[in-house]
This record gives structure tokens, C-alpha cells and sequence, in this order.
């Protein structure tokens, strides 16, 4: 569970670090990037620097979509309570309490895994790719979303497969620690008690 609390730190961190990163190294203007528009240039470097504006505000577009999804704020939200989960399941399990603390690492992994269904869900409604106007995708966009839905349908079938083997590890390490429960001794048919 220790590792499952850095990694559940780490959750909270890249989600909302992520948004600030890019907000503060992404250029805002296509200008700050291929310089200012080419008033002088030839017709082929005017048509050139309007495409890659168009591209990039495009880019930027889908990138505003994603941040305004709310994908970002769910995953901080999941992570924090994955944190809460794993940061007192540690010190439930060092003072022995054993069923309390496996409860524990089994609520930590549905949450886990329910934050990565919805994050996925949310991620591929807002699209796998940008449609760019600059690639004519009319007649390709059925091909698109087919891709895209079949993607999503293997994305989440990920997430059950991995998360079911991680339910797996926990249920055999919770079988393998079980305390035993007799609490009585059989006598042995084999030996001769003495008296």
C-alpha cells in the first residue's frame, strides 16, 4: 500500500500540474511560433503561414476542450481519495489488523479503477484526435469514429483485464495470511494416547 499511496501522490500531481505546465509553455498565438504574418511574402508563404495558424488554433481548440472536460479535476478528485485510502490502510495493516486493511486495498483498487473508466469515457468523448479542417475528413470520419469506439472498447477492456489481475495479487496474498482458525486439537486415530 505504500507504493499505492506514491502512486496515488503522483495522480494528484500530473493531473494538476499538467494544465499548468501547458498553459505556461504553449504559445497563445500562432505569431509567437512562425513569427508574424508574411505581409510581403510570396502567395505560397502567406497560404503556408494561414494553415499552420489555422492547424494551431485547431490544436489549441482541442486542447481547451480536453482541459474544460473536467478530465484534470476528476483525476485529482479520484487521486485524493485514493491517497486518503492508501495512507491509512498502511498503518492499519503494520498494527495487524488484517481484514480491515484488505478491505481497504480492495476499495483502493475499485476506485482505481472506476477513475480510469470515467477519465477514459470522458477522454475519448472529446475526441482521440482533433478533427483539422486541413485534412478533409468528411468522408473519413466514419472510419474515425469506428476506430475510435473500438479503441475505447480495448481501452477499457484493459482496465478490466489489469485491474482484475491486481485484484488477484491482493486476494492471494489475503489467502496466503490467513490466520488459521482451529482452535482445537484433534487427537490422532494413529497414536496410542498413553494413560
Amino acid at each position: 500500500m505504500g507504493l499505492m499511496f506514491l502512486f496515488s501522490l503522483s495522480t494528484i500531481a500530473s493531473a494538476l500540474a499538467t494544465p499548468r505546465i501547458v498553459g505556461a509553455y504553449w504559445p497563445g498565438e500562432w505569431s509567437e511560433i512562425a513569427g508574424e504574418y508574411p505581409e510581403n511574402g510570396t502567395t505560397e508563404q502567406k497560404e503556408e503561414w494561414e494553415q499552420g495558424e489555422t492547424f494551431w488554433n485547431e490544436s489549441i481548440g482541442y486542447w481547451e476542450e480536453l482541459a474544460d472536460s473536467g478530465l484534470f479535476e476528476i483525476t485529482a478528485g479520484f487521486g485524493l481519495l485514493m491517497t486518503l485510502i492508501s495512507a491509512a490502510s498502511v498503518p492499519i495493516l503494520w498494527s495487524g489488523d488484517r481484514d480491515l486493511g484488505l478491505k481497504l486495498c480492495y476499495f483502493w483498487v475499485t476506485t482505481l479503477m472506476i477513475s480510469q473508466v470515467i477519465t477514459t469515457i470522458i477522454y475519448y468523448d472529446v475526441g482521440f484526435i482533433p478533427e483539422y479542417s486541413e485534412f478533409d475528413l468528411e468522408e473519413d470520419l466514419k472510419w474515425l469514429y469506428l476506430v475510435e469506439g473500438v479503441g475505447l472498447a480495448f481501452s477499457l477492456a484493459q482496465i478490466v483485464v489489469c485491474n482484475s489481475c491486481l485484484f488477484a495479487s491482493i486476494f492471494v496474498v489475503s489467502a496466503r495470511s490467513k490466520v488459521s482458525q482451529n482452535k482445537y486439537d484433534l487427537i490422532s486415530g494413529f497414536h496410542r494416547s498413553e494413560k
